[in-house]
Parts: C-alpha cells; structure tokens; sequence
C-alpha cells in the first residue's frame, strides 16, 4: 500500500472514531436520569431542549437570523409523576416489566374484586361491574386480529365506567396521552398474571392541559453566499422528546430518538468545519410521541418559506444500521433515491438501501405535505428496542453510524 493511500485511510478512521465517540456522549447523556426519558415528568423534554441548545453553540451553530433557538408552543398532556403500585392480592408486579398503563389512564385507589372476561363467559356473563369491581379482559386465547381489537376496543371504553386489566401476549408498548380516562386501563404480561380475587391500585395521573414544549432551531449558513442568487436550504431533523416516566419506570429513548439526536447534531460539526452551498436548517422537534406535533407546529409557523427547501433529510432511530437504512418517501422520490443508492454503490457505506412509499409516522409527514421532498431514514439491525423502558443507551450500538453519516452527507453534496 502507498503511504498516500495509508494516510487517507488512517484520516478516514480516525474521523469516523471521532463521530462516532461524540454520538455515543449524546446517547449517554440524554439517556440519563437527569433528562427523565425526555418527556413531560420533571421537564425532561425541556431539560432536553436546553442540552441541545447547548451543544449547538458549543459547536458555533448559530440561530435563523433574528429567531431564537427555542421555537414555543403548547399542547395538553397526560402524565404520571407518582408512584405507582400494582398488587394481584398479594404479589407486587413489577413496574414496565410486568404492565404497563394505558398512557391516557385516569386515577385509581384501592383494593377492587376482580371480574375475568375472557371466550368462555363473555357472551354468557350477567354481571354488571359495580365501583368495588376491576375488570379483566384475558381473551389471549383468541387468534383473529380483528376479535382482538374488538375486545380491546371494549376494554378502552369500559375503563370510562371502571378500572380495567387487559392481558397480552405481545409485546406491551407505551405511548404519550394526549387525554384523561376516568378510570386506568392497565396492560398485564401473561407471564406475570395469574387469577386473583382482588387486585391493589395506587394509580393517581396529573393532566396538564397546557405543557409547554419548544422545537429546538439552529443554522449553519452556505458557503460563499452569493447575494444575487436567493438561498436555498437543506433541513436535517430529528425528534428529541420521548416517553417520559411512568410512575417510577422511565423510558430512556436511546434508538428513538437519541440517536437520531445525535446523528444530526454530529453532522452539524461536519458543516460548520466545511460548509455545504445550501444554508443547513438543524430541526430538532418535540413532541413527535405526541402525534407529531412539533413539526406541524413548525410547518405551520417556519421561519422561511418552506419552497425554499431543496431537501428534508428526517432521522429517526438510529441506533443500528447492522443491516441497513430504510427510506420512507423512497418510492415516491424515485430519483432521489436512484442517487441514494448510486452513492452506496460506489461507495460500498451499508449493505442495503430499502424504499417504502409515503407514511405518517414521523415528522418528515407534515413537511411532505406541504410539498417540500423529503426522506425519512429508520436503520435495520439487531436493535429491536422500542417504546419501553429497556431501550437505553447501553444496549444501542450506534452500528453503522458514521457510515451512514457519510452516505448523508455524499447525498446533499450531489443534490
């Protein structure tokens, strides 16, 4: 080998090790208790927004011309900043391993007399549930998708009248309430229910019908600006908030979405060092757990004109490209994605590029909607972790990360 050779490959190594460390003091950071699985207990999603506002001007990322960083709105939330205990008459379940609550549950104390719905005495029960009652909807017998969804659609509405157990054998997932049940709604593992005649509940919610969330804005203006040809921009973007914490359980969010935090934030160092011909719009939005709602707000309140946006580039859940990326829009902007993948080619960065077609799932939607193109980019991998307390920063390897990065970055470079 040339030394030449040798030299550019030790840069390129020593580089990629360099991003990849900083990546990795992201996810440790914004998994940390301090931050409160970034949610809506103890201001973790604001703490957040703070950090990252932090971090952007450590790296001389400056605001959109007059706007601030913090970009503020509100919207109601539903949260749960106490203790909260679970016993089947004497066993104490244990709390995001065992259950989970319905994440709009209401409040509930006491000790309540259990009634068991399951296939067998449904269509033949008589018994109307009274205050002292819990019901338990067990139907983990049934196989056919849509009579499960019907029966947990039932158990949602009863736990207007009373508390409710629903028992599962998936995988049990929590989420943002955006509203207040009267009663909790309670997911139990079938591993960890057994029948029992009572069931103990120390379960008291706090709806905040006005939470104040902030997107998190910086920019990194192009090189060489020339004044008589009008700027066009590239939007980098990640959702920042998470889960929160559930009683004492927290959910530390490092695949979804520390990591995509962190990709975006690493590649704002890349742009301040080298500078790309577009202005480089870093959005960093909250409450994307929440139905999307940061980059509505931001959609529908930007600081320019979304038409002068020549690209969206929206990560979320990075935490393992073992196996590749995935391009939400890819079918849609079928030449944008032919680049995508001619740049992967020759490059050899992962070892397969997947398209979908459009989907509402991330906070690419809102920006698609108005017209501006956009991808949103997922990794495939071995990190199935997702919306429970076990995603974390230890177990979220960040594979394939500065890899990726420079498949991003090969692709603006050639927009």
């Amino acid at each position: 080998m040339r030394w030449g050779s040798l030299i550019v490959l030790l840069l390129f190594y020593s580089t990629s090790f360099s991003q990849l460390s900083y990546a990795k003091s992201i996810l440790d950071t914004l998994c940390s208790e301090h931050y409160a699985g970034r949610g809506y207990v103890d201001n973790g999603v604001g703490k957040a927004a703070d950090f990252i506002v932090s971090e952007l001007k450590k790296s001389g990322v400056s605001t959109y011309k007059n706007n601030p960083y913090l970009q503020a709105y509100s919207f109601g939330v539903n949260t749960f900043p106490y203790p909260i205990e679970i016993k089947l008459d004497e066993q104490v379940l244990v709390i995001g391993q065992d259950y989970l609550l319905n994440a709009n549950s209401g409040t509930a104390q006491g000790t309540f007399n259990v009634f068991e719905y399951n296939s067998t005495n449904f269509y033949q029960a008589s018994h109307k549930p009274s205050n002292s009652d819990i019901v338990v909807f067990n139907f983990t017998d049934l196989k056919n998708k849509d009579s499960i969804s019907y029966f947990y659609q039932l158990a949602n509405q009863t736990a207007q009248f009373t508390p409710v157990v629903w028992i599962t054998k998936s995988k049990m997932m929590y989420s943002v309430g955006r509203y207040e049940m009267n009663y909790p709604m309670i997911t139990i593992d079938a591993k960890a229910y057994k029948k029992a005649e009572t069931i103990s509940l120390k379960i008291n919610n706090r709806f905040v019908s006005n939470y104040e969330n902030n997107n998190v804005i910086g920019y990194i203006p192009p090189a060489n600006k020339c004044k008589l040809k009008p700027t066009k921009y590239i939007v980098l973007s990640a959702h920042y908030d998470h889960l929160g914490k559930m009683g004492q359980a927290m959910f530390p969010g490092a695949n979804d979405n520390a990591s995509g935090v962190a990709m975006v934030l690493s590649m704002a160092k890349y742009y301040i060092k080298n500078p790309s011909e577009y202005g480089i719009v870093l959005c960093f939005f909250s409450g994307e757990e929440a139905g999307l709602v940061g980059s509505e707000y931001f959609v529908h309140h930007p600081y320019f004109k979304l038409k002068k946006v020549k690209f969206q580039l929206n990560i979320d859940i990075m935490g393992g490209a073992s196996e590749g990326i995935t391009l939400v829009n890819g079918s849609v902007l079928k030449e944008q994605f032919e680049l995508m993948e001619k740049i992967n080619v020759e490059k050899q960065y992962l070892p397969n590029l997947k398209k979908r077609g459009a989907t509402a799932n991330s906070d690419h939607h809102h920006f698609s909607k108005s017209g501006v193109p956009a991808f949103f980019i997922y990794s495939m991998g071995t990190v199935k972790n997702y919306h429970d307390i076990n995603d974390k920063a230890e177990y979220t390897p960040l594979t394939n990360f500065d890899e990726v990065q420079q498949l991003l970055l090969d692709f603006v470079e050639q927009l």
